[in-house]
């Protein structure tokens, strides 16, 4: 499906193209006059040049970081804290207060399930 939409873009935009010599050479000397244009932009506005060149940088160390994140939670609580491959002991419960609070095991399993047979 996407060759097709390709193929047809394509077509479209060759069948639009003009075919006298004079009006193709004007065509190709506004594309390259736009060409010329675009690449400078930073010597024509340097100050927003440098802003977006700060922008970037500090985007880029945010998404620095956010991926750091991303790969230490998929670590510690989607793969479990002993890592891919390993079997992880269970975790010991050191006094009848926990980290949990005063909640024991039963307490925090859910009422609304079933009981499994049917």
């Amino acid at each position: 499906m996407g060759l097709l939409r390709t193929v047809i873009v394509v077509g479209a935009v060759v069948a639009l193209l003009p075919s006298d010599r004079a009006e193709q050479e004007r065509v190709a000397q506004t594309a390259v006059d736009a060409a010329r244009w675009a690449m400078g932009f930073c010597e024509r506005n340097a100050k927003t040049c440098e802003n977006a060149t700060t922008a970037w940088v500090a985007f880029k160390a945010k998404a620095e970081f956010a991926a750091g994140v991303a790969y230490d939670v998929a670590l510690t609580h989607v793969l479990g804290p002993a890592g891919p491959g390993q079997n992880p002991s269970p975790p010991a419960e050191t006094s009848a207060v926990s980290t949990r609070g005063t909640l024991n095991s039963r307490d925090l399993e859910p009422a609304w399930r079933g009981n499994g047979a049917r």
